[in-house]
């Protein structure tokens, strides 16, 4: 068996695997410079702000798993590399060459790691490596901006590797054009790429500025100051502009011009081939190119293929037990069923590991959604003016990668709505004894096969009889309709529903409550709310872990089948016909002393009804909190089944999540509990 090395834990081998891979980038990086360097051309803009952003990630992912050493080392070639963009530092500098040999150290002490030996022996080499790097980097002197016949209020507003790029279009001799461009607040980004994408076919995009100009309502302006040998109406041609969009500040410049001596002294000086010194390094004696990573990046689209697979040998197992049970009811092949039994177990006991190795591969932490959650968190603060702590816990909760990704708008909505609706301004807060410091708490936590995320604030709640009242106003409800503090409360996720009368840019009048509950619902969750007026709100959904392989329980009503998701299912019952009441026009149960709305699949979806007097199943199913009981006419027992989303008309359908294939080569709908569960919970019936 080949040596492996130290034995790492989950998060080291993550490090170490994002750290490979961006060092393998740095190494390609590194090569198209020196050949660049060789050919005798300049550095590429582009390129060199790759390698810096790859220097800035190795830096970042070694402070934040610890590595300090490392995290050194990575921060001089950051260093290096801004000094290069900045043209503080030429192209035949000494010090080029010596980021060959960070990119080799970095790669090489990541195997040394998790030994204490090694950690040192990385200190030292890097602290040599380090001091080299200073005594051989030299800074080029910057030319003056003073020289350079350019607005000083528009100079003010660039940064400092803007100025570095302006300077450098002037000694190219390009002219400096200022475009003006204005978006509806809709479309801008997208507006603003096309734009990009057009001036760079044509010139470079310096620098993108807030237009100082009055904006149209509700547009929003900018000013791109670009760099191009087009004169201001050919550059406004290009872009499909009107003349006056576009305006010339500098003309062409001239080899003699005041504005190329002022950038002449920036110009790296080209370096003969023999000279690079920035060769992609090969490994020298003892130093090995084998990775020292174990991990594998697959395309999800591979592991949802295969999950089919697996999906598909699922059901072909369920044949196989059908034709053994077949085989065994017959005399003359009951000695073969035996052995076909034995190698169904032996099937099963393989597929069952499959499966489980196959969903592991596509869970991730819902960490990575959290984070974005956090940036979101900071931009309020300082949008809102509000102080509000973000508290995550649970982040190394798993679910399916699909489901993680539909979880990003959901789970912003309500964080947004939290900043804007709930929370109270600090002296709103104060006047009613509470911390000035408002609170939004983030939980997962797995249950059985779903996982529960909880949004919760200490913000000002939602009162109950407001929302009856706005929603008799807006005709959700009647005024003789009887409804629990629970259903009223629910009311809020109704499309377009607000307690609010003004209109936020944050969080709109009420729009996302409802995408927050139609996306979760298409997950195959369900969204509760309680809510305390003054003390806060709770938020929870709840999901399942994978919408890839389930197991089910096929039950029949009306003559059709269906399949129902076993992580749903809570208990089941014999329900004789003098046992269901009515109240309220709704059918009920009585469960250990507590009502149980009933549905009749039969009914749902328009199918025969049983024969009177006859008796039924009730199959109680609810996520979270709420539950309903499902009346059917048979149960037909526990099969793994393959959810396949439904085409065509199906596809809407109020109550039906997809379709799968059982054992018997037949077709069956798979049930969406949670929409069955909420419809049951709101409908209203004339009594």
């Amino acid at each position: 068996m080949p040596r492996r090395g130290p034995r790492r834990s989950k998060a080291h081998r993550e490090f170490v695997s994002e750290c490979e891979e961006i060092l393998e980038r740095m190494r390609a990086d590194l090569a198209d410079l020196g050949e660049a360097r060789a050919r005798g051309e300049g550095a590429d803009p582009a390129l060199v702000n790759r390698l810096f952003r790859s220097a800035h990630s190795l830096k970042g992912l070694s402070g934040m798993f610890g590595f300090d050493a490392l995290g050194e080392l990575a921060h001089r070639a950051e260093d290096l590399l801004d000094g290069l963009r900045l043209s503080r530092v030429r192209l035949d500098s000494p010090a080029l060459p010596l980021l060959d040999e960070a990119v080799a150290l970095f790669a090489r002490a990541l195997g040394e790691l998790p030994s204490a030996d090694g950690a040192q022996a990385l200190e030292g080499s890097v602290r040599d490596l380090v001091a080299r790097i200073e005594r051989a980097c030299g800074a080029a002197p910057e030319p003056a901006l003073e020289a350079l016949p350019i607005d000083p209020a528009l100079l003010r507003a660039l940064t400092e590797y803007e100025e570095h790029r302006l300077r450098e279009n002037l000694r190219r001799g390009r002219r400096l054009l200022c475009v003006e461009l204005g978006f509806d607040l809709a479309s801008f980004e997208e507006g603003l790429r096309e734009a990009n994408a057009a001036i760079a076919e044509v010139g470079e995009l310096i620098s993108t500025l807030p237009s100082p100009g009055d904006a149209v309502q509700p547009q929003i302006r900018f000013s791109l100051l670009v760099g191009s040998d087009l004169v201001a109406r050919e550059l406004a041609a290009r872009l499909e502009l009107a003349e006056d969009a576009v305006r010339e500040l500098v003309a062409a410049a001239s080899a003699g011009s005041p504005a190329a001596e002022a950038s002449s002294d920036a110009s790296p000086a080209p370096a003969a081939a023999s000279e690079t010194g920035l060769e992609a390094a090969l490994p020298g004696e003892g130093e090995s190119l084998r990775s020292q990573s174990d991990t594998v990046r697959v395309d999800i689209r591979k592991l949802d293929e295969l999950m089919n697979l697996v999906g598909e040998l699922v059901l072909q197992r369920g044949a196989l037990e059908s034709i053994a049970q077949r085989l065994a009811q017959e005399p003359a092949t009951a000695r073969v069923a035996v052995e076909l039994h034995k190698v169904h177990r032996s099937l099963d006991r393989k597929l069952q590991d499959l499966q489980a190795g196959v969903l592991d591969v596509r869970m991730v932490p819902l960490r990575q959604v959290f984070e974005r959650l956090s940036r979101v968190a900071r931009r309020l603060r300082r949008d809102l003016d509000k102080d509000v702590r973000l508290e995550i816990r649970g982040a190394d909760t798993e679910l399916d990668k699909l489901i993680v990704e539909e979880l990003v708008d959901p789970l912003m909505h309500l964080v947004r709505n939290a900043f804007d609706h709930a929370i109270e301004p600090a002296d709103e807060r104060r006047a009613a004894s509470k911390p000035a410091l408002g609170e939004i708490r983030i939980e997962a936590s797995q249950r059985g096969n779903h996982v529960v995320i909880a949004v919760t604030d200490d913000g000002r709640g939602i009162d109950p009889a407001r929302v009856r009242e706005r929603a008799e106003g807006s005709g959700l409800v009647r005024a003789e309709d009887a409804l629990s503090r629970s259903e009223t409360l629910a009311l809020v996720f109704a499309p377009g529903f607000s307690t609010r009368d003004g209109v936020t840019e944050t969080s709109g009048r009420g729009v996302g409550l409802d995408v927050v509950r139609a996306n979760v619902t298409a997950l195959g969750g369900a969204v509760e709310l309680d809510s305390e007026p003054g003390r806060g709100t709770r938020v929870s959904l709840t999901l399942p872990i994978t919408l890839a392989i389930i197991q089910a329980l096929v039950v029949a009503a009306g003559g059709q089948r269906f399949a129902i998701p076993l992580g749903a299912v809570q208990e089941t019952l014999v329900v004789e016909p003098g046992a269901i009441q009515r109240s309220e026009g709704r059918e009920l149960l009585s469960l250990r002393g507590e009502p149980l709305v009933l549905r009749r699949l039969a009914d749902v979806f328009g199918l025969a009804a049983p024969e009177p007097g006859a008796r039924q199943f009730a199959v109680v199913v609810g996520l979270g909190e709420s539950r309903a009981g499902l009346l059917v006419d048979r149960l037909d027992g526990q099969q793994d089944a393959l959810l396949k989303p439904l085409q065509g008309p199906l596809a809407a359908v109020q109550g039906i999540a997809g379709a799968t294939e059982l054992g018997d080569q037949q077709a069956v709908l798979v049930l969406d509990v949670a929409a069955l569960v909420d419809e049951g919970l709101r409908r209203r019936e004339a009594a």
